[in-house]
């Protein structure tokens, strides 16, 4: 993708986008500024955009650097471009949500220069908004083990994989992992939702002493919480190759399985530097959509494994 900078903007196909304060510091260590940003997203797009394409997103934005509080924003700025797309969604209080569409290098980059510092996504598409392609289990943890949530991760790909279903995990860059199963769209988040929480209850129930379906932090023990409350309508996860708000500038970041069985591997391993080295040499989540499946067959073989439980 061609990019050439002119002083304070920032030229992606055929927009020239204007980028305020560029050397302002968003992460002061080290430091990192306002202009790296908008560069880490614009160079990162053809890798990102895949998964972001045709998903309403919430975007969690800094503008004034991570050090002060930031906010989540879900409905578009009237002051966006109209060359953004939307995708409106009812209130039940009412009025409409305008949710953002990144569709293309030059919105990603857009919303960088109004620091949007990371992007979450819906696990469904504006097509088909209320049958998800994607069923995801956040491990977060409690603590600072991470080796038990690697630990927890390849459990759950077992289980998964009894099931027939192929996970794929991601580093949050924060302090946990993701485990994503591609879907074909068949059910919709009710049915989704519900069979995940089977799914999270199996896992505390072979390993209480670290797992819990607890969500509140203040009463977890400790224990890493199987969080399947994402897998609902409007709920969202971050989007693979998102900057988090912490030091360094992690960025989730789509792994092997392989990497996930190494007692090296951190949360945070890979920042908006060295995130270029390791995608040049391919994307395991490249041909994720290529095993996606209902889960149909999935469901008979999960009652199965809760009936032998259970008796």
């Amino acid at each position: 993708m061609a990019k050439t900078k002119v002083d304070n903007e920032i030229k992606i196909g055929k927009r020239t986008i204007a980028i305020s304060n560029p050397t302002k510091i968003i992460f002061p260590k080290p430091k990192i500024t306002k202009q790296d940003i908008v560069d880490y997203y614009a160079q990162i797009s053809k890798f990102m955009l895949p998964y972001m394409k045709d998903r309403p997103l919430s975007m969690q934005r800094f503008p004034d650097g991570i050090d002060k509080e930031g906010f989540y924003q879900k409905d578009a700025g009237e002051y966006f471009p109209d060359w953004i797309k939307r995708f409106p969604m009812k209130k039940e209080s009412g009025g409409t949500v305008h949710h953002v569409v990144v569709n293309d290098a030059a919105t990603l980059v857009y919303l960088a220069t109004q620091m949007c510092l990371t992007f979450h996504m819906w696990l469904s598409k504006t097509s088909k908004d209320n049958y998800p392609d994607r069923m995801i289990f956040d491990l977060d943890p409690s603590g600072k083990d991470f080796n038990q949530v690697r630990h927890a991760a390849l459990k759950l790909k077992e289980l998964l994989e009894d099931l027939g279903l192929v996970p794929f995990v991601m580093t949050t860059g924060s302090r946990g992992l993701h485990v994503v199963v591609p879907l074909k769209t068949m059910q919709d988040f009710d049915e989704v939702r519900e069979f995940a929480l089977a799914i999270a209850k199996i896992m505390v129930a072979q390993d209480p002493e670290h797992l819990t379906l607890e969500m509140r932090k203040d009463k977890r023990k400790g224990k890493i919480f199987v969080d399947y409350l994402r897998n609902g309508y409007g709920a969202t996860a971050v989007a693979p190759y998102s900057i988090r708000p912490r030091p360094g500038a992690p960025v989730a970041t789509p792994l092997k399985w392989s990497e996930v069985s190494k007692k090296s591997l951190r949360p945070d391993q890979w920042n908006i530097t060295n995130i270029f080295t390791r995608v040049r040499k391919g994307d395991p989540w490249q041909h994720m959509q290529k095993y996606a499946q209902s889960l149909g067959a999935a469901r008979k073989k999960l009652d199965a494994i809760i009936k032998k439980e259970t008796t």
